[in-house]
């Protein structure tokens, strides 16, 4: 490079000199032409020398400058690259080796420019972004991202201050609805109270405009306060409002008042605000004035309210007649006042024992239903229903049963607890439950056995009827069998086979009241045989037979034919009103000789089993 520097200046030297001697020629031509003397060309010729030094000189002097602000501002941008390097928190730029000046001052004035402009960037966010914190700090009341003063925020910092101002903003959004729901309950409950705001808190959160309140966390959380307590005096109205209610209702009850009356009443007094709390305490004040001017009237419907206490409770008679003033006709303000302790009495031993006396009341619905479902299965009327039913009925029994030792045993177990807590026994109607339990299956058993032996009385008591006065033909409809009168009867032969009847001669009126016919179990009637008796006059008791079995009985007998036996009857009532014993008849041709009967009237008397079923 040197080589072809000092080459460059020589051809500028011989260059220069070509164009001085061309210059100086030129200059000597019109110095002669002019006719200047040679004294005078030398002291022109020292003027252009001196001309031309003074140019050289002045240029250099030119360069020399050039030179030094080049190396000037090199030494300025490399300072005020290395601050804003540290101020942006970026690696300080080193320049290659061997650049030049000019090459190396436009290197750093172009780093110097490109991170000017990013500081000023940064800058700018930082501006924007710390306004928009400052306004979520003075709403929130909360401490700003600090970032030092006078310094240049790094991208991470900026980043964090972006994070930092989302989560205020998350904060602010959530705080401002909780107010505005807040507001407006507060608003209402005021409304419901009839309150008016009292503190300058109260006014700021219901009468001041909604971006105004400060929703930092001290206010939040006394707004908070603030609405539950009001909620908390709105339930209290509410309970106090449903207490004197209840109060009003039992005095209206007891006092008899008119139904219009009490619903004029409630249609004026809605609600729990003061003001309807007023109207009820004076009512119950009028109401007690009337208790105790019709104090009769009310000790009765204080009795009833005992009555159905008592009843919920399960008492027995005998924990009943131990409030001995119950029966008092002495009815003054002592005995009141004694009927209404009673009553406060009574109201808390059920709300005390209330899950224990749930049990016992479904256990009672159950067993109830249970006996429902028993009666109904002796109803004979109910195979009648063709339209499923008894599949729905069936179902149900069985629900019943199941769940009725369940029932029982949850019952058992509630007492359990009860009495190893309190260490008193509990009793229902007056004994322990199960006790209780126990007796309700002896009284039911009891009364099966009494239902089974009136029933067996009853039916001994038709049979004794039937051999004295003679049995009448069956009329139920699934056993008569009519024959049209113009069929030929016909009549069981000697052999055991059936043949028609010879027609008679000539007709012989019929004077009978009743006839009598042959079994189809071609037996002597159970109402032949003589029923024996215990000592003590009664029928012994005997197995109820199983269901169907009588009927599935006398079906066999009556399908299988005894040649042994003839036609079993009871007794014949004539028209001569003497009864005959038809026992002797043996066979079809003898009854038919001794009984005229008329075809259209024959009816088969059923066994004593298939009636009773």
């Amino acid at each position: 490079m040197a080589t072809s520097s000092k080459s460059n200046a020589e051809t500028m030297a011989n260059e220069l000199a070509h164009s001085l001697e061309a210059t100086m020629g030129r200059l000597q031509n019109i110095w002669d032409e002019i006719g200047i003397m040679e004294e005078q060309r030398k002291d022109r010729r020292k003027v252009v020398l001196h001309h031309l030094q003074a140019l050289l000189e002045e240029m250099v002097a030119e360069e020399e400058n050039l030179r030094t602000r080049l190396l000037q501002s090199v030494e300025d941008c490399g300072k005020e690259l290395l601050k804003i390097s540290k101020e942006l928190h970026v690696p300080v730029y080193e320049p290659e080796e061997g650049l030049t000046i000019l090459t190396l001052e436009k290197e750093l004035r172009t780093r110097v420019d490109t991170l000017s402009k990013e500081k000023h960037d940064r800058m700018k966010q930082l501006s924007s972004l710390k306004e928009k914190e400052q306004q979520l700090c003075d709403t929130l009341c909360t401490t700003p991202f600090y970032i030092a003063p006078d310094t240049v925020p790094s991208n991470d910092q900026l980043a964090k201050l972006r994070q930092h101002i989302s989560t205020l903003q998350t904060e602010k959004n959530t705080r401002q609805e909780v107010f505005l729901e807040t507001k407006r309950k507060i608003i209402t409950y005021l409304d419901d109270l009839d309150l008016t705001p009292n503190s300058s808190f109260e006014r700021d959160v219901v009468c001041e405009d909604e971006e105004s309140f400060v929703l930092s966390s001290d206010n939040m959380a006394a707004l908070q306060t603030l609405c539950a307590e009001l909620e908390k005096k709105q339930n209290d109205l509410i309970a106090m409002a449903s207490d004197l209610r209840i109060q009003v209702t039992t005095l209206w009850d007891r006092l008899m008042i008119e139904q219009s009356e009490r619903e004029a009443f409630n249609r004026d007094n809605q609600g729990f605000k003061p003001r309807v709390l007023k109207a009820l305490r004076e009512e119950i004040e009028r109401c007690r004035e009337l208790k105790l001017q019709n104090i009769r009237r009310y000790v009765e419907g204080l009795r009833a309210e005992i009555t159905q206490l008592w009843n919920k409770c399960y008492f027995s008679q005998e924990q009943r007649n131990q409030f001995t003033e119950f029966f008092s006709d002495d009815f003054t303000e002592d005995l009141l006042e004694i009927h209404d302790q009673q009553v406060a009495r009574l109201k808390q031993y059920y709300d005390n024992n209330r899950d224990i006396l749930k049990f016992v009341e479904k256990w009672e619905d159950l067993w109830k239903k249970m006996l429902e479902f028993e009666r109904r299965a002796n109803d004979p009327s109910r195979y009648n229903n063709r339209g499923g039913g008894l599949l729905q009925e069936e179902k149900e029994r069985k629900k019943v049963h199941k769940l009725l030792p369940k029932v029982e045993e949850e019952v058992s177990r509630a007492i359990r607890e009860y009495e190893q807590k309190t260490g008193q026994p509990f009793l229902v109607d007056g004994c322990p439950f199960l006790d209780y339990v126990t007796a309700q299956w002896n009284k039911h058993n009891e009364e099966k056995e009494q239902e089974k032996h009136r029933r067996h009385l009853a039916k001994a008591k038709q049979l004794e009827e039937e051999q004295k006065n003679g049995s009448k033909p069956a009329t139920t409809p699934k056993r008569r069998f009519l024959t049209t009168p113009t069929k030929t009867p016909t009549k069981r032969k000697m052999d055991g086979t059936f043949g028609p009847s010879p027609s008679p001669a000539k007709k012989t009126p019929m004077h009978h009241s009743s006839v009598m016919f042959a079994s189809p179990l071609h037996r002597p009637p159970r109402s032949c045989k003589k029923t024996p008796k215990t000592p003590g006059g009664r029928l012994p008791k005997s197995r109820p037979p199983l269901p169907g079995s009588g009927l599935r009985k006398a079906l066999a007998e009556r399908n299988t034919p005894d040649r042994t036996h003839g036609f079993s009857m009871s007794t014949l009532s004539g028209s001569s009103g003497t009864n005959a014993s038809l026992m002797s008849c043996g066979t079809y041709s003898e009854f038919s000789r001794e009984v005229p009967c008329r075809s259209s009237a024959i009816s088969v008397i059923p066994d004593e089993e298939a009636v009773h079923l």
